[in-house]
């Protein structure tokens, strides 16, 4: 992989964070103007931004997957493979992309997008929302925070070369 690349995975890492966190700008927003238990539209549109949150964790992952792994999973649990691979070291490729406490918490994420995939959208509970509703402004901090580390292996690689 040339300098360019590692350049160009870096630029459409970083546009993905802008993106998420968009979503967790406006859950701050529909979670703040909310009084007491949300209603049914409430619940629809949270479902909506977790899955996309998800959906942009894993255009990052499948990003790397590509350009560094030189694959992505295949298969019908494609999407469980993609996040174990996300969360392990590739010896001699790159260093795990998250660590697995954040791997274990992108799990719950996983579920919740299968989940609101497949069910009509008035039978999304609050109880199953409640909880990564509330840890996603968390989970992308931590999730930024590991992109970041990750950046530096790509510099470094990138400086090597």
């Amino acid at each position: 992989m040339s300098e360019n690349k590692f350049k160009l995975l870096k630029a459409d890492i970083q546009f993905e964070l802008e993106n998420l966190n968009k979503l967790v700008v406006e859950l701050e927003a529909l979670t703040a103007s909310l009084n007491g238990t949300p209603g049914f539209t409430e619940l629809r549109a949270m479902g909506s931004i977790l899955h996309d949150f998800y959906c942009g964790v894993e255009k990052i992952f499948e990003r790397i997957a590509f350009a560094i792994d030189g694959e992505i999973p295949q298969g019908s649990d494609w999407h469980s493979q993609l996040l174990v691979r996300m969360g392990s070291e590739i010896e001699g490729i790159r260093p795990a992309v998250v660590n697995k406490v954040l791997q274990n918490q992108l799990r719950e994420y996983l579920r919740f997008r299968h989940l609101f995939r497949n069910v009509y959208g008035f039978a999304i509970e609050w109880s199953k929302l409640q909880r990564p509703v509330n840890l996603m402004p968390e989970i992308y901090n931590n999730f930024q925070t590991e992109l970041t580390h990750f950046f530096n292996f790509l510099d470094a690689v990138g400086e090597n070369m």
